[in-house]
């Protein structure tokens, strides 16, 4: 793996933290998988905490690029369903995708609730997840794809929760069903504040 010690650390540790868990996974593990030293690893990362606080980031940073992607191919709530049903597909069935179900959902499940720094991030990167859909659903609004009485902001919230309950589901289950009345529930609730 190339790149700076610090970059190798930490995309282990994501591909680590999400395959193993956080708790399962052991610094020493990380600094022989990364090929760094143990003092080149405390250099850049005091603790394993500061570590996960990192992933988090990153991994936040992942799924707002991708959410990002969907919805700049997205000119309409049709073209959204679409393209996000693509994207999730390739994700599900691609030995080669990084990500088989959100990895802020399945990190976020691995502590207690509201436990910090931890759950200072998670909330964070869901706020900015909010944000983004909701200004896309308000430029849906404005182009006259969607209602505009609608609140964007719990639109937004309502896809989201919808989308995470979806892939978790099919993460515990593997039934596919999840994804598909994901799909299903979303054009609804589009469909119903046109």
């Amino acid at each position: 793996m190339k790149g700076s010690p610090r970059h190798r650390i930490l995309e282990i540790a994501k591909k680590r933290f999400y395959q193993q868990g956080y708790y399962h996974t052991g610094i020493n593990q990380l600094i022989r998988e990364s090929g760094t030293a143990k003092a080149s690893f405390y250099d850049h990362f005091p603790s394993k905490r500061d570590l996960g606080i990192r992933v988090i980031q990153a991994y936040g940073a992942d799924v707002l690029i991708w959410f990002r992607q969907i919805l700049r191919e997205s000119h309409t709530p049709d073209d959204f369903i679409a393209e996000l049903s693509q994207a999730v597909t390739i994700q599900m069935h691609e030995d080669a995708s990084y990500y088989q179900g959100c990895p802020i959902a399945i990190f976020s499940c691995q502590f207690p609730v509201g436990e910090q720094p931890f759950s200072d991030e998670f909330k964070s990167i869901v706020f900015r997840w909010e944000s983004l859909f909701a200004m896309y659903i308000a430029r849906w609004q404005s182009n006259g794809s969607l209602e505009e009485t609608a609140d964007p902001m719990e639109l937004a919230r309502d896809l989201i929760n919808i989308y995470e309950g979806a892939l978790i589901n099919w993460r515990i289950s593997l039934n596919e069903i999840y994804v598909k009345r994901m799909l299903a529930q979303m054009k609804q609730i589009l469909e119903l504040k046109k």
